[in-house]
């Protein structure tokens, strides 16, 4: 298998019926909707980066369960996840992908055949 490495933003999908609830993805460069859209998976590498493009996160995709009803975020939206990236705070993984505008990233990962 080949690895895919994609230069592209941050996004937090959601649609309406999921009353606020994200999933953490992955919009490539030159992408123009959701077919293109991809949603984060454990195993996937992915590295974010500040406005200034020094490197925010890098690391492997290591989602786990979020802690307790308690552990929120700080945003001014209705929105929730059940999950977090393994090491990093529920808030600031929650705002990585709420940032207006996006926060740019790299994505690899194995290339299914």
């Amino acid at each position: 298998m080949a690895i895919k490495i994609l230069q592209g933003e941050l996004e937090a999908y959601w649609e309406q019926g999921m009353e606020g609830l994200i999933l953490f993805s992955f919009m490539p460069e030159g992408g123009k909707g959701l077919n293109d859209l991809i949603t984060l998976q454990n195993g996937q590498l992915l590295t974010i980066f500040n406005a200034d493009d020094s490197i925010l996160w890098s690391g492997t995709i290591n989602f786990i369960r979020r802690s307790n009803f308690w552990d929120r975020h700080k945003l001014d939206a209705d929105i929730w996840s059940n999950e977090k990236q393994k090491g990093v705070s529920y808030a600031d993984w929650m705002d990585w992908f709420w940032r207006k505008p996006p926060l740019k990233a790299k994505l690899a990962f194995e290339e299914q055949a």
